[in-house]
């Protein structure tokens, strides 16, 4: 079904093949029409001429003879009017008296009435008459007036309608496939134009895709104008997301540096008198490294230090470690389904603060069960953890994210859990969904950049 969706999702190389193909289909059938048109009128010039020709030659061979009849000094049935039924036809007329070609075998035509057109009539040149019917055939003909000896007779002169027609059909048998061909190969070479045109799209998004995996830190310059802007525009956002970022650890260093003076004096006031199996320093401890961490971490980015790359699956394993030993008498049952080679283009702690908040959620709402897993979803890597608890109300959801925002006071908890986790996200390029599970209960979707594995994953310059 993904696939399909995205085959009907619209694109701009669809749309540039798709008004191509209907613009070449168009120009092609136009040019198809407009040569075949072409070749008919040449053909019909050439009949033209060929029966003007014939009609020159029986004005210049016409004469009265001694008895007052029309005659012809002359033959003129040379080919083709010397084939009976060929209808290639010659006729001259004076009242009754008519004089035929040969082809007519003592037959006579009819023409139709002309119109009435005065450049013929005062030039005396041949005029084009309607299709006229002869013998089941149709007949091209074109009539002429002529004044001999002070007689006005009528030439007429005929061609079959398939003179005409026949050549620009066979024509036409050629030009099909000839457009055709043409046709293919302009469609072809739209394919190459767009595939060409679009390169740098598909440039500028692997990219970007590269910046998601923490594999680039900025996008290349590129040599398409058109392009350079949205380039441009594309690293201040980037330098603007790491610039919220170092400022989110520089603020979270800040709240470390303060914590950092009472934990120190908290572990010091611990002793085997007051913490007998030692539970309580371990936590201290535990407090501390956190704090020694957003310090570190806030030192590095000061100095530019770039390269994030985490495998989830080990650090959800130290979190449930704890959590379990946390919520030990609860005796929550936990699956944890991911691949171990499984990266996130986020810093390690950042990764704990995120999923630690959104785990230890699942385990203080969940009545018996919590749900882990990840998949790869092309860059971005997508970790859904789910309890079997009550879950939220749909209209409470965006309230969850909220600074000290609590849903119920009857849980132990500060309010801040998923503001954090959700704001570490957001610096990240990524993004947490919350939904209702089919059982009822809490689903949490996060999405995070993903980063290649070391095999594969180069240092950016």
């Amino acid at each position: 079904m993904k696939g399909l969706d995205l085959f009907k999702r619209p694109s701009i190389s669809r749309r540039l093949v798709g008004f191509s193909l209907v613009f070449v289909t168009a120009t092609v059938i136009v040019a198809s029409v407009i040569l075949y048109l072409i070749v008919a009128g040449v053909v019909r010039e050439q009949i033209d001429q060929r029966l003007d020709t014939q009609i020159e030659g029986l004005r210049g061979a016409l004469f009265v003879d001694a008895n007052g009849m029309l005659a012809v000094r002359t033959s003129l049935n040379g080919p083709p009017f010397d084939r009976r039924g060929a209808g290639w036809y010659w006729q001259v007329s004076e009242g009754q008296v008519r004089i035929a070609s040969r082809s007519l075998a003592g037959q006579s035509i009819d023409s139709p009435p002309r119109p009435l057109d005065w450049r013929h009539v005062l030039s005396g040149v041949p005029q084009p008459t309607d299709h006229m019917p002869f013998q089941g055939e149709q007949l091209y003909l074109r009539v002429a007036s002529a004044n001999v000896d002070g007689k006005t007779v009528e030439i007429a002169v005929t061609a079959p309608q398939s003179a005409l027609t026949a050549p620009a059909r066979r024509a036409l048998l050629w030009l099909i496939p000839a457009m055709t061909l043409l046709g293919i190969v302009l469609v072809a070479g739209i394919l190459l134009q767009v595939r060409y045109g679009l390169r740098p799209l598909r440039q500028l998004t692997s990219s970007v895709s590269e910046i998601r995996a923490g594999n680039l830190s900025r996008l290349p310059e590129v040599d398409v104008g058109e392009l350079s802007s949205v380039t441009e525009e594309i690293n201040r956002l980037v330098e603007q997301n790491q610039q919220r970022l170092a400022d989110t650890r520089l603020h979270f260093a800040n709240l470390a540096h303060g914590l950092k003076t009472p934990v120190t004096s908290l572990s010091l006031a611990l002793n085997p008198a007051n913490d007998p199996d030692g539970e309580m320093r371990n936590l201290v401890d535990r407090i501390d490294r956190r704090i020694r961490h957003h310090l570190a971490r806030a030192r590095k980015t000061a100095a530019g230090g770039t390269g994030l790359r985490t495998a989830i699956k080990f650090r959800i394993d130290d979190l449930l470690l704890v959590l379990m030993r946390i919520y030990s008498d609860r005796g929550i049952t936990v699956r944890c389904d991911m691949d171990p080679e499984t990266f996130v283009a986020c810093a390690e702690d950042d990764v704990d603060e995120i999923l630690g908040n959104l785990i230890d959620n699942a385990f203080k709402w969940a009545t018996g069960a919590v749900d882990i897993s990840a998949t790869t979803e092309g860059s971005t890597v997508a970790i859904i953890v789910e309890d079997d608890g009550p879950g939220i109300a749909p209209m409470t959801i965006s309230d969850a994210f909220l600074p000290g925002k609590r849903l119920d006071e009857t849980v132990p908890g500060d309010g801040f859990g998923l503001a954090i986790a959700g704001e570490l996200t957001q610096l990240y390029g990524g993004s947490i969904h919350l939904s209702k599970t089919v059982a009822g209960g809490l689903r949490c979707l996060v999405s995070l950049p993903r980063a290649l594995p070391p095999s594969t994953w180069v240092e950016p310059l």
